[in-house]
């Protein structure tokens, strides 16, 4: 929360430490936990404000290859404007809007988004510094075993799918 009322005109900066509890409150971001410093330059003008945001620390996220957790760093830059209306308009990608009454800003939403826009869709484990693969080995070789014996194991389909493909070939038939 950045209580903006009575501040003069000018730059303002504010610190906030994001950590375990704020992605347990969202959970919806799939980070187990994660440790983020947010630096707020906020920039009063006479009838907005500008601010800059920076993201920057690590954030602890499941590989989608191998479902080992792994630390995953965030850097991440940007600006966010606010612009008071009596009827405040939709909400722009760096804009929103404030009721001229509004004496705080509650920058929670814009962490969320900005943390969540930062994780890639395909989350895997970055290569070792040896360029090894970081993924769980273990887990890998296990994944490859069950894929082989999947592949050459013979007959895996459902019979009960066999007996709807027979009806169906006798609807052809009948046709």
């Amino acid at each position: 929360i950045i209580p903006f009322a009575g501040l003069k005109e000018g730059e303002h900066e504010y610190d906030f430490e994001i950590g375990k509890a704020f992605f347990e409150e969202y959970s919806s971001l799939e980070i187990r936990t994660g440790a983020v410093q947010a630096h707020v330059l906020l920039i009063k003008k006479n009838n907005f404000l500008e601010l800059e945001v920076s993201l920057d620390g690590y954030l602890e996220i499941q590989c989608d290859r191998c479902l080992d957790y792994f630390e995953f760093p965030l850097d991440f830059e940007g600006v966010l404007f606010v612009k008071f209306k009596e009827t405040p308009e939709d909400p722009d990608d760096n804009v929103i809007y404030l009721h001229p009454s509004e004496d705080i800003l509650d920058m929670t939403q814009y962490f969320v988004d900005s943390i969540g826009l930062s994780i890639p869709i395909q989350k895997v484990h970055p290569e070792n510094e040896d360029g090894s693969e970081g993924c769980d080995q273990e887990m890998l070789s296990r994944i490859d075993e069950l894929s082989h014996k999947e592949s050459s194991g013979g007959n895996t389909t459902d019979p009960r799918w066999e007996k709807l493909k027979d009806l169906l070939n006798e609807g052809n038939k009948n046709e």
